[in-house]
């Protein structure tokens, strides 16, 4: 019985390391993105904007503030970058979305455990987030353009 109890805990450690692996780090993120096109890239942009918020939370727990709000700026730029791709690609828009949003989550997350003055920044963000989606989304289902004969 107790074999058996270990065979299982070494199978879903294994099972966690492996996923750990098969997550990317940012500099991969950065240069996969950087040499992709069209949708593909919008949506390595958007993931990339969602990891960094995840480096700015772990900067500002470690007080340093400076360095998580160049973070944010970062996620800004990359969020901006992925909108942009994806609306001249319209391609890839629900998955840049998607992770556009769970950027704007996490961020709004974060800022409720920071200091008033912290916050600010972050909540411009936020916002210039959200209209990134509405403009994917607004891309997404507008009516098709006619083609004057």
């Amino acid at each position: 019985m107790r074999s058996q109890a270990a065979g299982v805990i070494c199978v879903v450690f294994l099972l966690g390391l492996a996923s750990i692996a098969q997550r990317p780090t940012i500099e991969s993120l950065k240069t996969q993105a950087e040499g992709a096109k069209g949708g593909q890239q919008a949506k390595l942009y958007a993931e990339l904007a969602e990891a960094l918020v995840d480096v700015a939370a772990r900067q500002f727990e470690q007080d340093n503030s400076a360095q998580g709000q160049a973070t944010v700026n970062e996620v800004l730029g990359y969020g901006t970058k992925a909108r942009d791709a994806a609306v001249s690609s319209r391609s890839k828009m629900k998955e840049t979305e998607i992770h556009l949003r769970n950027a704007q989550r996490k961020l709004e997350d974060l800022k409720r455990t920071l200091s008033a003055d912290d916050r600010t920044p972050l909540d411009e963000v936020e916002k210039k987030l959200a209209q990134f989606r509405e403009d994917i989304l607004n891309t997404m289902f507008a009516p098709p353009k006619k083609v004057k004969k």
